[in-house]
């Protein structure tokens, strides 16, 4: 019998990697709309756009954080009601998901734009960033409704067995993204409300394509009369929440960052940290993409009780992700200077600080992964209360604690070996709630 979906094949490396590729590949691009937001305006528009770009983000961190919470959690839910073999169920809840996802960013986005002077002073902006902020923040942060259904349609796709599809999408809006970036911020001159319409643009053709796709009853899952189910609606959030608390504490640590930056080097160090941080997303994204790529696939598995292919996607997740933390290790090392150079060729002062600081940032590329797995994979067994408290330890109390003592302590030097040190402690958390709860759902 031909095997028509992921679920049906036989668990092994290539499949899995040639399954969630797509994925990877779809985060990268998905973060190249703010990085390429900041390599254009740090080149035009110059290290006060770039701040500003920055002061912004922790705005869109927010909504992020509510669309993936929804989307991750129901996403768990709805492969397992796949494996259970529930399939009209599964459609139902993904079609509240995503009206529940429009509804509550939406209302959200309402009360940034209500309140954007005071947020962006509480951000870290001071008054000659603030028309920069404002300039950019008007058209991004309402933008934010299409960014979300573009995380949401993302995660639906995969589970839905089109991880290509989703990947095209995504590819798609980040080359428009990229292209109008150039033209707008360029040759236009239109500062960083050019690189705000080339951002939104670029989300809406993610975010709105699908929507159509989605009415066709042939795929694996797809639209269907939405039956309100609160008590699940309910489970999914807290199922999800390990992702939301990662992105709301991106945003906190990005104000944090900002305002540590700001005090110790000024209006360059608030430039520095930006575009290290950009950077950080594009590696990052490598980790995501494949842990929720192959997400899925583990809910599905423990919804059909198969342990033994639970035990090989354990396996299979460890080896690649050693193997990705290494070479982005070694590739942001032997690189640093180049990496660099992309947003700081013509600041000199801009360029010393990222050097310098990216070479100790970097180290933690060889713990996130693992700690971004280990919360993953709770998720994916539909337990998040596992999942929030490892994305809980690692930002809220370690990180956030780091980015607050270290750089009274050690200064600059501080601001920066902040994320490895508590990142390291973070792994060590991860590791050991794995090996306690391995014989429970027999990974």
């Amino acid at each position: 019998m031909e095997q028509k979906t992921i679920y049906d094949k036989p668990v092994r490396m290539r499949t899995m990697l040639k399954f969630t590729f797509p994925t990877m590949i779809l985060m990268i691009f998905s973060s190249l709309y703010t990085v390429a937001d900041g390599i254009v305006v740090s080149n035009f528009v110059g290290s006060l756009g770039l701040s500003a770009i920055n002061i912004v983000y922790p705005l869109l961190n927010v909504t992020m954080a509510v669309s993936l919470m929804l989307s991750t959690g129901s996403n768990a839910i709805i492969a397992k009601k796949l494996g259970e073999g529930k399939g009209e169920e599964a459609n139902r809840f993904m079609s509240l998901v995503t009206l529940v996802t429009v509804l509550a960013v939406g209302v959200l986005v309402s009360v940034m734009m209500l309140f954007e002077e005071p947020l962006y002073y509480l951000l870290g902006s001071d008054d000659e960033l603030m028309p920069y902020c404002i300039e950019y923040g008007r058209i991004v942060v309402p933008g934010a409704v299409f960014l979300a259904l573009q995380f949401v349609f993302q995660t639906f796709l995969v589970t839905a067995d089109r991880p290509k599809l989703a990947m095209w999408l995504t590819v798609g809006g980040g080359v428009l993204n990229i292209v109008l970036d150039i033209l707008l911020v360029g040759p236009l001159h239109m500062g960083v409300a050019g690189a705000a319409i080339a951002s939104v643009t670029g989300q809406a053709v993610a975010g709105i394509i699908p929507v159509v796709l989605f009415f066709d009853k042939k795929l694996l899952i797809h639209f269907q009369g939405p039956k309100w189910e609160g008590r699940e609606l309910v489970y999914a959030m807290g199922n999800g929440s390990s992702e939301m608390v990662g992105s709301m504490a991106g945003a906190i640590t990005t104000v944090l960052f900002n305002v540590q930056m700001m005090s110790l080097v000024g209006e360059k160090g608030v430039a520095a940290i930006s575009a290290v941080l950009y950077l950080d997303f594009i590696f990052v994204a490598i980790f995501i993409g494949f842990t929720s790529g192959i997400a899925p696939v583990i809910s599905y598995n423990y919804g059909a009780e198969n342990y033994r292919n639970l035990h090989k996607l354990f396996v299979i997740c460890l080896k690649v992700i050693g193997f990705f933390a290494v070479v982005m290790f070694v590739l942001s090392e032997l690189f640093n200077r180049q990496l660099a150079m992309i947003f700081a060729s013509a600041d000199p002062v801009l360029a010393d600080l990222m050097i310098a600081g990216f070479r100790i940032f970097a180290l933690k590329f060889l713990f996130s992964g693992f700690i971004m797995m280990a919360s993953s994979f709770f998720t994916a067994l539909n337990n998040g209360k596992i999942s929030a408290l490892i994305s809980f330890l690692r930002t809220f109390v370690l990180e956030m604690s780091a980015l607050i003592l270290l750089p009274k302590m050690w200064g600059l030097i501080g601001v920066w070996v902040a994320v490895p040190i508590s990142e390291f402690i973070g792994l060590l958390i991860a590791v050991g709630l794995l090996v306690k709860h391995k014989k429970v759902y027999h990974y």
